[in-house]
């Protein structure tokens, strides 16, 4: 195999596969670029993005992928991929060397993993990959996405990576790594829209408008910020022991919270789950434990460290 690499300033040819919400804004994106983009979707579909005329859309597989030097998967999740997978590996790749796969199709780390397997099986070259933004952001300088794959295979993704414009971050070889952090960053996101439209509706159940209670969510979202680091450095030392906030203090605080949100007719939310959490933890630890203690139930398999 050449060791050469694709000059990230030249026209190259990359082949999309699947034209959902954010295959379209890569495609739009890398068409921007000045790169020739072949498209295909399951569904025939013309392509109706902002690409300059530069998108082709493909009436098969093979059509999309002959001749592209990378081929990004982007469908609805990982055994959608795998379908797509022995269909591109049956394509001639470029002469003198194999196009590389990128795949950002959504799924779990085990199956990220097991669709790095199959690729491998087949003889590609795959990187696996996280978009961690939403689709307005593709292209532009706040778009961050992950990689994981080997040093070379990354490096042909060259000129994709500038078209997306913003941070790629290579996480390394383990294909796990990338829908970890994009899973784990969802969760922190998806909680804490809920939480904000649950607390919304409860200063609403008060005659709070939601544009007066607005200004005091943004606030206490900064002070959650400022409290992220210490809460990490806990989990890594495993102990808990400042005294700034205390157990039992804490859960008489989430006590209020649900039974003001049932005396509302509103469900507890996601503060009934941080209860219940922490009267669980207080059934093991003293009262005047740091509440960060509650992590400890998120690694049953760890021993405690006290003291």
């Amino acid at each position: 195999m050449s060791s050469a690499q694709p000059d990230p300033q030249s026209p190259h040819t990359i082949a999309v596969l699947g034209l959902g919400a954010m295959g379209v804004a890569i495609a739009e994106a890398v068409a921007r670029a000045g790169h020739r983009v072949r498209a295909w979707n399951r569904s025939p579909r013309g392509f109706e993005g902002d690409d300059g005329g530069r998108v082709e859309v493909a009436a098969t597989v093979a059509e999309a992928v002959a001749g592209a030097d990378v081929v990004v998967v982007c469908v609805r999740d990982h055994p959608a991929a795998r379908e797509l997978l022995a269909a591109v590996a049956a394509v001639p790749g470029p002469t003198g060397e194999g196009r590389v796969v990128l795949n950002v199709s959504t799924g779990s780390p085990a199956e990220a993993v097991e669709t790095a397997a199959q690729a491998g099986d087949l003889g590609l070259r795959y990187v696996t990959g996280a978009v961690m933004v939403p689709t307005p952001m593709v292209g532009s300088a706040d778009c961050v996405v992950l990689y994981a794959g080997a040093a070379a295979d990354l490096a042909v993704l060259g000129p994709l990576q500038e078209a997306l414009g913003g941070h790629a971050d290579a996480t390394g070889a383990d294909h796990a790594v990338p829908p970890a952090l994009d899973l784990a960053m969802l969760d922190i996101y998806f909680s804490g829209m809920y939480a904000h439209l649950h607390a919304t509706a409860l200063a609403a159940a008060h005659g709070i408008p939601a544009a007066r209670f607005l200004p005091y969510a943004d606030g206490i979202v900064e002070t959650l910020r400022g409290s992220l680091a210490g809460l990490s450095d806990a989990v890594v030392r495993r102990t808990y022991e400042t005294g700034e906030a205390r157990l039992d203090m804490c859960l008489a605080f989430l006590d209020h919270i649900v039974s003001a949100s049932h005396e509302a007719g509103l469900p507890a939310g996601p503060a009934g789950l941080v209860r219940d959490a922490s009267a669980r933890a207080l059934e093991a630890w003293p009262g005047s434990t740091d509440w960060d203690v509650v992590a400890e139930g998120l690694t049953p398999s760890a021993a405690p460290v006290r003291g």
